[in-house]
């Protein structure tokens, strides 16, 4: 009877401080996100939640596609944010404890650092709301429980174990391939570069190990200006192999929802190469 009634009034406040916290920008439960800024928001929010971190990826939506139940092991965090820089991950990391790897994007760098998201990350660590974002979370994960990891295993081996995908919006590929046929902008491109080069240094002289990878994308993506003077630039600034992280996937394997991103079975695939290179 009381652990009913207890059960009741824990309810009641749960759903009440889910409304406060989004009223007031609050809420880091992924579920809440719906716009891109949002989502990005409760990425990185639960990011910072985590008292520890071992292996994290930051970078752009190419990245972003690489879902962490794609990786075998729960120690690989995704810090990729959609239509970001991989600076705005870095800077995140830098401001937390610092995890042993860091994997950076280096295909999208032409893109500014996310200061608002920057300063809301900052503001997020006052204490008023707390107990309230406690009583919320637990009440949504309680609302809407984690799948097995069993469950998720089995799930992801029979999306690998998939042929792959022979539908594909030649539309899409085209206007994708076309809006990246001028090269981009050498300054944007140079500032990311230093960017990424301030905050390995910054990581590195804290015990971390941080290195460049290259997300596949398809081969008329890859031909074209903006990934090629790209690739130049970035290989320019770390012109060593040692700073790469080589992933080992057949690329006949892969397909792209639009050219640049990997649909779902080869992002899989490319989390596992990408997890086998990082532990070798």
């Amino acid at each position: 009877m009381f652990r009913m009634l207890w059960m009741v009034k824990f309810g009641i406040t749960a759903v009440a401080a889910i409304v406060i916290l989004r009223l007031a920008g609050e809420y880091d439960v992924q579920t809440i996100a719906m716009t891109t800024d949002a989502q990005n928001y409760a990425v990185a929010a639960e990011y910072l939640n985590r008292s520890s971190h071992k292996t994290v990826l930051v970078g752009s939506s190419l990245t972003f596609r690489l879902s962490e139940d794609y990786f075998q092991s729960a120690d690989i965090e995704n810090l990729s944010l959609a239509g970001g820089s991989p600076v705005t991950g870095l800077e995140i990391v830098a401001g937390a404890s610092p995890p042993k790897l860091v994997l950076v994007e280096a295909n999208i760098l032409t893109r500014a650092v996310d200061e608002g998201l920057v300063t809301k990350l900052k503001d997020r660590t006052s204490t008023i709301f707390r107990p309230v974002r406690s009583a919320a979370a637990y009440y949504e994960t309680m609302m809407h429980p984690p799948l097995k990891k069993e469950q998720v295993r089995s799930r992801i081996e029979g999306l690998i174990a998939r042929p792959p995908s022979d539908v594909v919006d030649a539309g899409l590929v085209e206007q994708t391939v076309q809006a990246a046929s001028a090269a981009p902008s050498a300054n944007a491109v140079r500032q990311s570069l230093f960017g990424i080069l301030k905050y390995k240094t910054l990581l590195e002289s804290k015990g971390a190990k941080v290195l460049l990878v290259h997300m596949p994308c398809s081969p008329q993506f890859e031909a074209t200006r903006f990934a090629t003077v790209s690739a130049q630039m970035a290989s320019e600034v770390f012109p060593i192999p040692s700073s790469w992280l080589k992933i080992d996937v057949d690329q006949s394997q892969l397909r792209w929802t639009d050219g640049v991103h990997l649909d779902a079975r080869s992002a899989a695939m490319v989390a596992r190469a990408i997890e086998a290179a990082a532990t070798n």
